[in-house]
């Protein structure tokens, strides 16, 4: 059990977000309640009466089993909460019973605890709160802080170093918010922009397959095993037995196989299994799924175009021969006059617009002039046939 513990805090990047946010309060609960079993025999050193002592020794525990209920209910956010409520607890306990400068370290031990959640509002609610208090105490009980031996103006040093400690946590977490945030943005945008070509690229994209001849890819025998492997070494990390996700790995092979309405309308197939088939159309590889679109738009992330915006968009530059000039000029003429684009935010006129004012348009940027002077002689056949 511990060992299992140890290894999913070696492999938390292979963890979902709310694992690794699991994880964290479990070590923190696990600081807490060694923390709250030492205080019972310190106690007896700090100036309180027994019913301060019973009351907060019995919030505390009171807390681990709130804590421990919690985790056992999945509720993260409330552990995560109590753990916090918790820390604060025992600060206020030993700050306003002693005045030394082991209770100001306090302080930063109760910033680490809030700051390794990365939770920006838990931060700046309870952060904030940490360091007020932080100040205050430096301010009641400098004289139990200092020695004779100190320079002047220690607690002003005091209070600068827990000031600026509270605002590097709060600083690197805003960043990391931030670089979650522009990563999401990005992942927004980039699918934005592909969703409209999504379906054109698995068709083109299964189309060279045939034509090279290949299998699908969820054939290949290097394919399965690394689906198996990688899924199982998942599971490991999650679950007690990584061997529970083999079945799940032996269904979404199947559902390739013979694809998910045929899983779905069987009536022999359980209920359970079906929702898991259904869970799992997302990650499909032979369909225009959420996973494909993942790996279209990190594969075209760093892809550079061939051709030079500024120079490149004319015909010439593609073909030398006329007569693929010429189609070329059917099919972006067809495109824009029949406003096959019109769900585009690019498209900036409808078809007739484009009719209307296609004299004015600027062909020679795009076109040699033979194209440009067989539309002159054929403009009403050409608006004739290939605007219906």
């Amino acid at each position: 059990m511990i060992l299992e513990f140890f290894k999913k805090i070696l492999n938390t990047e292979y963890l979902p977000m709310n694992e690794v946010r699991k994880l964290k309060i479990y070590l923190i609960l696990l600081f807490l309640a060694i923390f709250t079993g030492l205080t019972i025999p310190i106690s007896q050193l700090l100036n309180y009466t027994f019913w301060v002592k019973f009351i907060f020794i019995g919030f505390f525990f009171l807390l681990i089993i709130f804590t421990i209920l919690f985790l056992k209910f999945s509720k993260l956010f409330l552990a995560m909460q109590s753990t916090i409520i918790h820390a604060l607890l025992i600060m206020i306990f030993y700050t306003q019973g002693i005045s030394s400068f082991y209770a100001y370290l306090l302080f930063y031990i109760t910033l680490t605890i809030i700051a390794l959640y990365q939770e920006v509002y838990s931060y700046f609610v309870y952060g904030t709160t940490v360091l007020v208090l932080g100040i205050l105490y430096l301010v009641t009980h400098k004289s139990g802080l200092l020695i004779p031996e100190d320079i002047a103006g220690a607690i002003y040093i005091y209070v600068t170093g827990l000031a600026l400690y509270y605002l590097i946590n709060f600083a690197h977490i805003l960043v990391n918010e931030k670089s979650y945030a522009d990563m999401n943005l990005e992942w927004i945008k980039s699918k934005k922009t592909n969703d409209s070509i999504q379906e054109d690229i698995y068709t083109y994209v299964n189309s060279l397959r045939r034509i090279e001849k290949e299998p699908p890819i969820y054939e290949d025998l290097e394919f399965q095993k690394a689906v198996f492997e990688i899924s199982e070494f998942i599971a490991k990390q999650i679950m007690k037995d990584g061997e529970e996700i083999i079945n799940v790995a032996d269904l979404y092979v199947y559902i390739h196989e013979k694809g998910i309405d045929t899983i779905i309308d069987n009536e022999e197939i359980s209920i359970n299994m079906k929702k898991t088939t259904d869970s799992l159309k997302k990650y499909l590889l032979n369909d225009n799924s959420d996973l494909f679109s993942m790996v279209i738009n990190f594969y075209l992330r760093n892809k550079k175009s061939k051709f030079d915006l500024g120079h490149d968009l004319t015909t010439n530059s593609l073909t030398q021969y006329s007569d693929e000039q010429l189609i070329a000029f059917c099919l972006i003429y067809s495109y824009l006059a029949l406003n096959l684009y019109s769900s585009s935010e690019w498209n900036k006129f409808d078809n007739k617009t484009f009719l209307q004012n296609i004299s004015s348009i600027d062909f020679e940027e795009f076109f040699d002039d033979d194209i440009i002077a067989f539309y002159n002689d054929n403009e009403k056949i050409i608006k004739k046939h290939l605007t219906k």
